[in-house]
């Protein structure tokens, strides 16, 4: 059944660590016109067919001939509100953000992911011209936009493009600084193109990251940054392996210290702290809160390493596994032309997003 592939399917790249992290990515599948979508925030790994929203197509089509404001806030709302009754009756979760971006693939089965080798070129400064020369297929690239509603309709223009010139449909897209859609009417012809991308990329790495993931303990600094957190936050402390080429000074930090994705942003916050001695903790950390109004989840500590932190074990080690990916992806980027990462003014949208906020209140 159809159902029973995409949760196959799901659970499968799911499980990779190498694919997704956290909540990250999603899928769908489509007959007779509806489409199942993975849940918001549901994770790939565990997923069963209760985890998935079933989707009017005709309903979802709609929202692309109609007019929004122009104002973030008001346009994201009132998508929301339009996305919410694109589902058929009796649905009660809510569906993943990129529900419509699923809706413009007219195969059965589409696969979204934010693997770190593909973020390798899709974060750096090569970008284009080097996913152009390495991976040896048709497919969109999507310049770096706002997610949601904007970033539907930019996929779809370019989309109707790719098929006016090409005079087939798209199956693929490369989005900038967030990841890979691949689209398919089988299930093994999904598995085949996306090994095809990430081999390709394999065989054109100049620099892999080969970290030592032996855990460390610095007590001492753990203790001491966490009395400038409130009682009861949890601290986890990035193996030196994974930190150590990044915390031997403020310059070599600079690959770490603005997001490469979103979900940077979601589930480990946008900006690291970046800390000369412990001794500076408590004014900095102070300083960090009153000016971003949340506390960091990573501070890099000059020397001594990476350390993630969050109000529940499961926060701190969500943000230990992204601080990783992040490391990964730098390394990976340097194969490409160097690190790029989002912008400001995007790093800001997405901070401000009730539709991440929903999604990080999720991860428990």
């Amino acid at each position: 059944m159809l159902i029973d592939e995409l949760v196959g399917f799901s659970n499968f790249y799911g499980s990779d660590p190498s694919l997704v992290l956290a909540g990250g990515g999603n899928t769908s599948a489509k007959a007779d016109g509806r489409m199942w979508v993975k849940g918001s925030g549901t994770a790939l790994a565990t997923i069963t067919a209760q985890g998935f929203v079933k989707m009017d197509l005709s309903k979802l089509g709609e929202i692309f001939e109609k007019s929004y404001p122009d104002s973030d806030s008001e346009r994201e709302a009132l998508v929301l509100e339009d996305l919410m009754a694109a589902r058929v009756p009796g649905e009660t979760k809510r569906p993943s953000v990129e529900t419509t971006l699923h809706a413009l693939f007219p195969q059965t089965y589409v696969l979204h992911l934010h693997p770190a080798k593909v973020n390798g070129i899709t974060c750096s400064k090569g970008g284009e011209s080097a996913a152009r020369r390495v991976i040896d297929r048709d497919f969109i690239w999507i310049e770096q936009c706002r997610p949601g509603y904007v970033l539907a309709k930019l996929c779809r223009d370019k989309m109707l493009e790719f098929k006016a010139r090409a005079g087939k449909d798209c199956d693929m897209l490369l989005l900038e600084n967030h990841g890979i859609f691949v689209a398919a009417d089988t299930v093994d012809a999904l598995g085949e193109k996306l090994s095809f991308v990430l081999d390709s990329i394999e065989r054109s790495l100049s620099e892999k990251p080969d970290f030592d993931k032996t855990p460390t303990f610095d007590t001492e600094a753990q203790q001491a940054l966490l009395s400038a957190f409130p009682q009861g936050t949890v601290c986890r402390e990035v193996p030196f392996g994974v930190s150590k080429s990044f915390v031997g000074s403020a310059d070599a930090a600079n690959e770490l210290m603005r997001p490469f994705t979103p979900d940077h942003i979601v589930y480990c916050r946008a900006y690291p702290l970046w800390l000369d001695s412990v001794g500076e903790a408590d004014e900095k950390i102070s300083a960090y809160n009153k000016n971003h109004g949340f506390m960091p989840r990573v501070i890099l500590l000059r020397g001594r390493g990476a350390f993630c932190f969050g109000e529940s074990e499961k926060r701190a080690a969500t943000a230990e596994m992204l601080f990783e990916d992040a490391a990964d992806i730098a390394v990976y980027s340097r194969s490409f032309g160097g690190a790029s990462h989002m912008t400001e003014e995007l790093t800001d949208f997405i901070t401000n997003w009730e539709v991440e906020a929903y999604r990080s209140s999720q991860n428990g």
